[in-house]
């Protein structure tokens, strides 16, 4: 009788996520066939995380600690990982290697004081994209050249005429590598009032919440044109898959999502705003920030931040119609409350593999949760254990 102990079981991808604690590190997963995970290493970025503090808020300890999306982002050939480090301003670059491990190459300053929180990066000219939440320089660039980041000199602003202090959560390099898509939150930063933070939400009354940049052969961006995002206070986009003109855009007061379509002069056109399910909180706003594709583009998984869960979108022609409103709820400590005024776990970054599985970080309950998609509905496959409310940030392949 054969008494060896079973084999362990082999990844067939990888999933990574940042703990973006003091000391950042890159948490790599190993992902199996049945879309559970295993952590095969962290490895350092050699820069520093927030640690669970949010910058733009003031907050000491909260979940969504870089108010953004893709703060983790892979180059497309899946050779390259790229990660912000919001607690010392720089941007690290990773080698990906055949197992899926990373080596680190390069860690470089940004060159601005204000956290960096997205990075996009574009295939065709190398360059590395760097979005910081304020500006006045919001996008830094580099070249990767030989694992190296080369920092270009010139910077670019998402602040236009009387708003010289916008807030911005996230950019996209649309999969032609023709365009840099920019989604602004804020005409301006939170400020304390009376009865609770001040906001001043962008395309609210002006169409500015959706900034284009065409992208030049070299790299550099063009003159930027000021998009209606659809709906106030854009947070972060999808493109659908196998399109470089379809996108899903979410909206954190709008309480939901939109499908656009991004033309050839870099203006967008918007379907109607599809929303999302309020029963848990009427007052809202539901914070729906993230959003993932599914493999057949039939539907749009959008995370919820103030409800605690997620909700299914519908994919079909120009428009999105909810789906399932109440997938993937996920109770928090309970110390924390976002927007809504109930307790959340605070979910943020969410990423959705080619074989048909979703993956959502639940910081304020220390979780991250493997789905598989089963049509406009989740079905749970396994639960693992993330840095308590800093963790941002998902990519895979």
């Amino acid at each position: 009788m054969d008494s060896a102990e079973p084999a362990s079981p082999t990844a067939t991808s990888h999933l990574y996520t940042q703990t973006n604690e003091t000391d950042n590190s890159i948490i790599h997963y190993g992902r199996m066939a049945d879309g559970t995970l295993t952590e095969m290493d962290r490895v350092a970025t050699g820069g520093k995380g927030t640690n669970g503090f949010k910058p733009a808020t003031g907050e000491e300890s909260a979940p969504d600690t870089l108010l953004s999306a893709y703060a983790v982002t892979m180059s497309r050939d899946h050779r390259w990982l790229f990660n912000v480090n919001a607690g010392d301003q720089s941007v690290s670059a990773f080698k990906v290697g055949a197992d899926g491990h990373l080596s680190l190459t390069d860690t470089e300053a940004t060159g601005e004081k204000a956290p960096p929180s997205s990075v996009a990066f574009d295939d065709k000219t190398q360059t590395l994209y760097v979005m910081h939440t304020l500006g006045p320089n919001h996008i830094r660039s580099f070249k990767l050249q030989d694992g190296n980041l080369v920092a270009n000199e010139k910077s670019y602003t998402l602040n236009y005429d009387k708003f010289d202090n916008r807030v911005a959560t996230s950019i996209v390099v649309s999969p032609d590598g023709r365009f840099l898509l920019a989604d602004v939150l804020f005409n301006a930063p939170p400020a304390a009032g009376p009865d609770g933070p001040k906001l001043t939400p962008s395309n609210a009354g002006n169409p500015d919440g959706l900034v284009v940049f065409p992208i030049t052969s070299d790299g550099s961006l063009g003159d930027p044109v000021l998009n209606d995002a659809g709906a106030p206070t854009p947070f972060s986009l999808a493109f659908l898959r196998g399109s470089n003109t379809q996108f899903v855009n979410t909206f954190a007061a709008g309480n939901g999502a939109v499908l656009s379509t991004l033309a050839a002069d870099g203006t967008v056109s918007n379907g109607p705003l599809a929303t999302v399910d309020l029963s848990l909180a009427p007052n809202g706003p539901s914070e729906s920030c993230w959003v993932s594709i599914s493999p057949d583009n039939s539907h749009a998984f959008v995370t919820n931040f103030g409800l605690g869960n997620l909700t299914s979108f519908s994919i079909s022609g120009d428009t999105l119609t909810s789906a399932n409103g109440s997938l993937g709820l996920v109770e928090g400590d309970g110390k924390f409350m976002a927007f809504a005024g109930i307790p959340t776990s605070g979910p943020n970054d969410s990423w959705a593999s080619e074989d048909g599985f979703l993956y959502q970080l639940y910081p304020n309950a220390s979780t991250l949760i493997a789905y598989r998609i089963e049509g406009k509905d989740l079905a749970e496959v396994g639960r693992y254990p993330i840095p308590y409310n800093s963790p941002s940030g998902l990519a895979g392949f």
